[in-house]
This record gives C-alpha cells, structure tokens and sequence, in this order.
C-alpha cells in the first residue's frame, strides 16, 4: 500500500502548502444537517433521508450528542489510480466527537460529505471553517477502468 505524500497531494492538486496536513488534504466543515426522515436502502432503490440544515451562531455550530450530515468545503477530484479516505483530526476525537465516511473512489468529484457523530454528552461546538478531517489518498496498483459514475458524481458543486 502507497498513501501519497504531501508533497504528491500538492503536485496532483496545485495545492498550496497550507492545504495539506501531514497525511493528506485538510477538509473544513463547511455545513451541518440534522436528519429528518427516515431513509431506505433496498436490493434496487434507495430513499435519501430528509435533512434541515443546521443555523450556525456567528459561525458556530453549537452540536449536542447524535448524528449529523455534513459538507466539507472542498472540491476533490480522486484520481483514477487512487481511493481516499477522511480521517478526523485527533482533536475531534478528543473532544467526544468524530466524523464517519464511506471510501472516496477513483474518479468522484465533489464536494464530499460524511457522518459527524457527537458522543461528549455536553455537546460540541464547531467553527464553521475549522479544520475537521484530513482526506488521504492510497494509490492502486495501476489506474482503473472502474471509476466512480454514481448519483454522487459532482455533487455539492
């Protein structure tokens, strides 16, 4: 297994130093979604749950305990010699919070989203802006014919 470098992410990308961490792409929290229905996944349908975005107060997300829908700022475009994965920063994790996310395949682009789970009891409160997770991308052996052409295909953009 290859994760590409900083260094790497910046060439792909034309990022800037201060878009990468040390493992790779900084993802900021950009909006936050509390769900309001109830969703299906069925053999060959699936219904979306219904959610309601979440007002920030002055910019911040003030979180209790449960799960929320959110949107990273950033456009990503996965190469098709690649997969990624959103790690959350470890100071989520300290915090009683952290961010849950399916793998990022070759060839999405969008403006990802994940799951953000609160566990601290007394809630969190979050910065629209800040820092949250970090994408990390783990290259394949060869680039694949088998891109990502779902209903995700450059959502959020």
């Amino acid at each position: 297994m290859v994760v590409l470098s900083p260094e790497t992410i910046m060439m792909l990308f034309g990022l800037k130093e201060e878009d990468v961490d040390c493992s790779g792409i900084k993802l900021h929290l950009d909006k936050v979604f509390v769900f309001k229905g109830k969703a299906l996944i069925a053999k060959n349908s699936r219904k979306l749950a219904e959610v309601e975005e979440v007002e920030a107060d002055n910019d911040v997300y003030h979180l209790m305990p449960g799960a929320y829908k959110i949107r990273y700022r950033e456009i990503v475009k996965v190469p098709n010699n690649a997969i990624a994965l959103a790690i959350p920063r470890s100071t989520l994790l300290r915090n009683g919070a952290t961010i849950y996310t399916a793998v990022w395949d070759p060839g999405y682009e969008g403006r990802g989203e994940g799951l953000l789970t609160v566990f601290n009891l007394n809630g969190i409160d979050i910065e629209k802006g800040a820092q949250i997770a970090q994408l990390v991308f783990i290259r394949l052996d060869r680039e694949t014919k088998f891109v990502y052409r779902g209903i995700y295909q450059r959502e959020n953009i």
